[in-house]
């Protein structure tokens, strides 16, 4: 079924999943739209999508994301995550993608820590290569059947197993899709067109109207102006710049907007207050468990 975009969908970001919808119908008009979601979000999203299709239940998390060849419809599929708005026509670039199987924006990384928590060094080690894919933060990725059906099958196999991989961390479908992309040779596509996230611009240079179809920044890491084909809110990132994306997206279409407020001062308050928060008080606490005591007893 030709080439269409997809994304999944809860009861709690249904808000985000729509505006990333109706965004595409902006930019990319002509486009079909599809949407794994659970049932309690199926008729909150129903009416803004193509194509509809149920989550499977027994998967959490993460875990979604390593069965997007089975949600997908299309032959060709660009994936966004629900949190992403898309501003330029993915005509623009798709024949440059289209030459892998898989892939997603990204680089290399030869040390240190992912931030979901995997060592580099030690799964370059365990598999056998000098380098890792890294697309951390990615929220997207382009796929194409039937060839990307290896891709897919290897990163549960490796999901299934991840404790030899990754030690005693959480799941997380970007590290499994890195040590993916790393074994079966698949090259990561340049961040620097394409992604930006919020804190990539500089400050006071982001015009951003979703509901035109209009994104530009000045880079804060180089100062060059960037007219970006995506912009990624992830964690949570500048929630009241995304509810007023969103709003304008909603207007437009005749959406109604109830919650978007209340969602966007729920995000502050998880990233700006609960995050340090709890970030705070586990260094208290790590610092607590190894103070020595001064009580002979222990």
């Amino acid at each position: 079924m030709g080439f269409g975009v997809l994304t999944l969908a809860t009861h709690s970001d249904y808000h985000k999943a729509v505006g990333l919808a109706l965004s595409i119908r902006v930019s990319n008009p002509g486009v079909s739209v599809a949407v794994a979601c659970s049932k309690e979000a199926r008729e909150l999203v129903e009416p803004h999508f193509d194509h509809v299709i149920d989550q499977d239940r027994s998967l959490r998390r993460f875990e979604h994301k390593l069965h997007l060849d089975r949600y997908s419809p299309f032959d060709e599929t660009f994936y966004f995550d629900s949190d992403v708005l898309v501003f330029r026509p993915l005509s623009e670039v798709i024949d440059d993608w289209r030459r892998q199987p898989y892939t997603a924006c990204g680089n290399y990384a030869t040390e240190g820590i992912s931030a979901f928590g995997l060592d580099t060094e030690a799964v370059l080690r365990i598999i056998g290569h000098n380098k890792l894919v890294k697309i951390d933060g990615a929220g997207h990725a382009y796929f194409r059947k039937p060839d990307c059906i290896p891709v897919f099958e290897l990163a549960r196999e490796i999901a299934s197993n991840y404790r030899l991989y990754a030690g005693d961390i959480s799941l997380a479908d970007e590290d499994v899709m890195n040590i993916v992309m790393t074994k079966m040779g698949l090259s990561p596509i340049p961040h620097v067109k394409f992604w930006s996230l919020h804190c990539t611009a500089k400050p006071g240079t982001l015009k951003m109207n979703a509901a035109e179809g209009k994104c530009s920044l000045d880079r804060v890491f180089d100062e060059q102006t960037q007219r970006p084909y995506m912009m990624h809110f992830a964690a949570r990132e500048a929630p009241f710049v995304h509810a007023k994306q969103l709003r304008l997206l909603f207007n437009k279409f005749g959406v109604p907007g109830r919650g978007l407020m209340w969602r966007a001062i729920h995000d502050f308050y998880i990233r700006e207050i609960k995050w340090p928060a709890k970030g705070a008080a586990r260094s208290f606490l790590d610092k607590v468990s190894f103070r020595p005591s001064n009580n002979v007893y222990g």
